[in-house]
């Protein structure tokens, strides 16, 4: 319902051909405690703000450009150039948490070199490191919790000490609050196993990557039959409309190669595939992971603009934010919409618009996905791509 009633105002945004125009119509429909968060203008309001990194395969990205982000809000809308302070976070993906715990102990990890200059650049950079996505990813496999202990205490050498110090591998004594904060993360870790609405939504874009992948795979439908049961099973099945996954996943029913990398490992004579499913579907709902982060900012402070980045040792995520970009964010009422340069009327007909997105659709939806439990869903999903598997690998000679 947020939605159709910023629709018209996010249009009237997105129709503007210049910052100037954008800030005029900011102006006019006087949305208090609104945000808008511009990533596609001709210059920043921060100025040089930093651009994302590349080392080999670790990669250090922005949730847009904001090379050319141009922030909106009560504070800014009059003003040239923003006065807000910005604190630019680092939320760092599973794979490097355990590198960094991995050159912490002296182990070996993957392209060391690269990583060494990765992690180092990272430090000059002086951002606020975060690993609660990365804790969250941990809690959906099994949990060692000496291990998870171990890799906490690396990170916190990581964030507090010089960098050459951090790789000499020598014992170091941190001032007392590091050890609390030791302590707070380690507590603090047992909250993502208990966010049973992140966890949800986690699980339902496994089910739509299960789901597509099935279907893709189903030999008796042409790729327009795929693409249309695709549709009506996330609308009406799982009374969902996630609206990054569902472009992906249309885009990989029909085979484009613009989404060839994110899929890439999805094969039917894939080894552990299921895992790979999984991995998959980590690298999109990052993404969601860092809008919300992003919502929580701005309601818990909005004195001040929080840019989020992530830190990944797979392109993944990289690939995703590529095919569809995020053009803008508009925060209001503790909610966050985010616009891409392509959304439902790219892929949807309007005869398909009108039906699925009528007034009683939609409330119907939102009363029903209440009662889903997406996890019971993926299994049912997981024992149907076990048969299909089992089909497939008695028909190779």
């Amino acid at each position: 319902m947020l939605m159709l009633k910023l629709y018209p105002f996010i249009q009237e945004i997105i129709n503007c051909e210049t910052t100037i125009e954008k800030m005029e119509v900011f102006n006019r429909w006087n949305l208090s405690e609104c945000r808008v968060f511009l990533f596609d203008e001709e210059k920043s309001n921060f100025g040089n703000i930093g651009k994302s990194i590349s080392y080999g395969k670790f990669n250090l990205i922005g949730l847009g450009d904001y090379q050319k982000i141009w922030v909106i809000d009560k504070n800014t809308v009059n003003a040239k150039d923003n006065f807000l302070p910005v604190v630019r976070i680092i939320n760092y993906d599973l794979n490097i948490f355990t590198y960094i715990d991995g050159l912490y102990i002296g182990k070996d990890v993957p392209d060391k070199k690269n990583l060494i200059r990765f992690l180092h650049e990272i430090k000059l950079l002086r951002l606020t490191n975060n690993i609660s996505t990365a804790l969250m990813e941990r809690y959906t496999t099994p949990i060692n919790s000496k291990l998870l202990a171990r890799m906490i205490k690396s990170y916190v050498y990581f964030d507090s000490i010089n960098f050459e110090v951090f790789q000499s591998n020598m014992p170091q004594t941190l001032k007392p609050d590091k050890y609390f904060w030791m302590k707070e993360i380690w507590e603090d870790a047992e909250a993502y196993l208990r966010n049973a609405e992140a966890i949800q939504q986690y699980e339902a874009v496994c089910c739509y990557i299960l789901k597509a992948f099935i279907l893709k795979n189903t030999n008796n439908l042409s790729i327009k039959a795929k693409v249309a049961e695709f549709k009506r099973y996330c609308f009406e099945d799982l009374c969902v409309f996630l609206e990054l996954e569902m472009f992906l996943l249309i885009l990989f029913l029909k085979n484009d190669s613009s989404v060839q990398k994110i899929f890439k490992k999805l094969q039917l004579g894939a080894k552990e595939l299921i895992d790979k499913i999984h991995n998959t579907a980590w690298d999109i709902f990052h993404i969601r992971l860092l809008e919300q982060s992003t919502l929580f900012n701005c309601i818990e402070n909005p004195d001040v603009i929080y840019l989020h980045y992530f830190a990944t040792a797979d392109s993944g995520l990289a690939e995703v934010l590529r095919a569809n970009p995020i053009k803008m964010m508009v925060y209001y009422n503790e909610k966050i919409i985010s616009i891409r340069r392509y959304n439902a009327p790219d892929f949807f007909t309007q005869g398909e618009l009108d039906y699925y997105t009528t007034e009683e659709k939609v409330r119907l939806r939102a009363e029903k996905v209440q009662n889903i439990d997406f996890c019971s869903i993926k299994r049912g999903l997981s024992s149907e791509l076990d048969n299909l598997l089992l089909n497939f690998n008695n028909s190779v000679p």
